[in-house]
């Protein structure tokens, strides 16, 4: 399958998600984390506002606190940081 890119002289973005590393202990039975953290790279997307899409999808969880009935948005599980960065195309004859 194609995938449509942009032409030359045009922005794409991409999500980057940065988690924290773990492991399931099945002893324990719980998620046990290392430490370390895993960058991954989502993309690219034609425009900021897919890659904000992913970007909601991927690092956020939304819910209506109980108590005060407010919408909140909060990391998801494991999420140190989910952002979007931005290229500038450039195209170029293969050699």
């Amino acid at each position: 399958m194609a995938r449509h890119m942009v032409g030359d002289g045009q922005d794409v973005y991409r999500v980057v998600l940065v988690s924290k590393a773990g492991a399931w202990d099945y002893d324990a039975r719980k998620w046990v984390e290392t430490g370390d953290t895993i960058t991954e790279y989502y993309g690219p997307y034609n425009t900021v506002g897919a890659a904000r899409g992913q970007r909601t999808s991927l690092g956020f969880v939304d819910y209506t606190d109980p108590e005060t009935g407010e919408e909140v948005r909060v990391m998801r599980r494991g999420v140190v940081s989910c952002s979007i960065q931005e290229a500038h195309t450039t195209w170029s004859d293969v050699r």
